[in-house]
């Protein structure tokens, strides 16, 4: 079906091709937010032993840590206000374990960043939407949102939970609410 009917209605563009100012301008902006001293310091001793257990398991053969290693350690800066338990997919053996960097009364350094922004940009009158990666297992919605609260900002997070389909009328909802963010 897709062949026959699809596929001959379909044309691929490049961004770049479609031009005359069809889009609005968008930029990134990449901001450096460093550790706390504690936290860079747990980071480290965590990737020292979990990459000293990877070569460990490379050198027998065993690939399956590629993916829990890289992972643990780009998730946990920002998920490390939770504990953290990193085990062998196959054999379950514990093969680090973190206590929480942070209480919920801390604000992490990139949170704070986050919060110094929305504040910026609510005071200028612009409204936020902010991506966050971690929604499932590593959830860190709902750490984010309280933060915000916590600073007067209203916040809205858009779960899975809704419906694809009627995700623009939710955010048109939340919008029409007044809120200051979207996670």
């Amino acid at each position: 079906g897709i062949m026959r009917y699809v596929l001959p209605m379909t044309v691929f563009l490049k961004l770049k091709d479609i031009g005359q100012k069809v889009l609005p301008p968008y930029r990134e902006d990449f901001i450096e937010v460093p550790m706390t001293d504690v936290q860079d310091a747990a980071y480290s001793r965590m990737a020292g032993v979990l990459v000293k257990e990877l070569k460990k398991a490379l050198a027998l053969g065993d690939h399956s840590l590629l993916g829990v290693v890289m992972n643990v350690l780009l998730a946990w800066p920002d998920c490390c206000a939770r504990p953290e338990s990193v085990r062998h997919p196959r054999t379950k053996a514990l093969l680090y374990q973190l206590p929480a960097i942070f209480t919920d009364a801390d604000v992490a350094p990139k949170e704070a960043e986050l919060v110094r922004i929305c504040k910026a940009e609510k005071a200028r009158g612009r409204r936020v939407l902010a991506y966050t990666v971690y929604s499932g297992t590593r959830d860190t919605t709902a750490r984010i949102k309280a933060l915000l609260e916590a600073e007067g900002l209203k916040v809205a997070v858009l779960r899975a939970s809704v419906d694809a389909a009627k995700r623009e009328d939710w955010v048109a909802d939340q919008v029409e609410r007044g809120i200051d963010v979207l996670v």
